[in-house]
């Protein structure tokens, strides 16, 4: 999840640098001043910049990429970076609405309304994948077979370390608001 599968606002402690990062790349990975953070924590938003700017760094290396193929690919990876930001951040803006109307306790709202909601996610859900998969086809373009797969597998290998640095975070007692 970009947020590392936390609720909006809370945050966690300021976490070393993830395992397997580059070394040049661990002191990009630390947060920033002026970055959204507050004392010690960092937030989830910048926790996924983070992992972002990993992606970016060992791209080049992973991929394969040739010298000309990288400024572009670095363009066209943060495009889909920012499309699968905005959509998450737009899909779990309605589903937080569909929760308050389907609420047993607080939700008022009427089936016609949730009705309305839920064909908006399902909206959202829609464009997502289509904005997603055109952001995907533009980097495809630019790379050779061998290179999408690895391109693919560096994805998973992100995601993968993402995971276990929020699991190792959390288990450290890192979250914070509970």
């Amino acid at each position: 999840l970009p947020d590392g599968g936390q609720r909006q606002g809370q945050r966690v402690q300021n976490p070393p640098a993830p395992p397997n990062a580059p070394q040049a790349g661990k002191q990009a990975l630390r947060p920033q001043p002026g970055r959204g953070l507050q004392g010690d924590t960092i937030s989830p938003a910048d926790v996924q910049a983070m992992f972002e700017a990993m992606m970016v760094m060992e791209a080049e290396r992973f991929v394969m990429l040739t010298p000309e193929q990288f400024p572009v690919f670095v363009q066209r990876l943060k495009r889909l970076q920012e499309a699968r930001g905005m959509l998450f951040r737009r899909h779990n803006r309605a589903l937080a609405e569909l929760r308050g109307m389907a609420n047993p306790q607080t939700g008022r709202a009427d089936d016609a309304t949730i009705e309305g909601k839920l064909k908006e996610l399902e909206t959202i859900e829609i464009e997502s994948r289509a904005a997603i998969g055109k952001a995907l086809e533009s980097i495809d373009q630019l790379l050779s077979p061998r290179q999408r797969a690895r391109f693919r597998l560096l994805e998973d290998n992100v995601e993968k370390k993402k995971i276990d640095f929020l699991t190792r975070v959390r288990q450290q007692g890192g979250r914070s608001g509970q």
